[in-house]
């Protein structure tokens, strides 16, 4: 059995998948990203230990993440949960977890998945989008994650929109995220409606 992880911006969903892919267990409960960083981890941690209970085994682990691992710094970057951008998540999980963790941008997995099972399936080139507490995307192409470079291809949620726009936690004004994403839409729509 596999236990995978999407840890989200506001939620946190695991699953422990049999050897034909079916969903056996999945658990889902919210981020407790502003209580910090070690929160987020020991939210992490304490999942695993749930399902794995469940599962009656010890399982292996892939956890899907906003934002990338720095190649060289090894440190997240480009998360819209910013309590993990600076942080070595990947190595804290593996130290905590006592052992291997295949840790991969969200959209990235999503993408894939789509590619390899979905409705991506059978397509030379796939990319992915997700709309939720940020805004992210990932490219397939030819069943391989294209992810560029700097570990961004896809990675659109920072593209500005709208230069006056809303302040965004990346620093620059109106990016597709800020008005975009779940959190974004609800802030557009009271702008525009104060009354409601």
């Amino acid at each position: 059995m596999r236990l995978g992880i999407d840890l989200g911006g506001t939620k946190t969903e695991g699953v422990i998948l049999g050897d034909n892919d079916e969903v056996i267990f999945r658990e889902r409960e919210l981020t407790p990203a502003a209580k910090g960083y070690d929160a987020v981890l020991a939210n992490i941690i304490t999942l695993v230990e749930r399902l794995e209970t469940k599962a009656g085994e010890r399982c292996t682990i892939g956890i899907g993440t906003p934002g990338s691992i720095d190649r060289k710094s090894q440190l997240m970057k480009n998360s819209n949960s910013v309590v993990l951008n600076g942080k070595p998540v990947h190595d804290d999980l593996e130290k905590r977890l006592g052992r291997s963790v295949r840790l991969a941008n969200d959209a990235n997995c999503f993408a894939l998945a789509e590619a390899k099972a979905g409705a991506g399936r059978g397509h030379g080139v796939v990319f992915g989008v997700i709309l939720g507490t940020g805004v992210g995307g990932g490219v397939v192409m030819y069943g391989k994650v294209h992810a560029g470079p700097n570990d961004l291809a896809g990675e659109w949620g920072h593209n500005v929109l709208e230069p006056s726009g809303p302040d965004c936690y990346c620093g620059k004004r109106g990016c597709l995220e800020t008005l975009c994403s779940g959190p974004g839409m609800v802030a557009d729509y009271k702008r525009e409606n104060p009354e409601s």
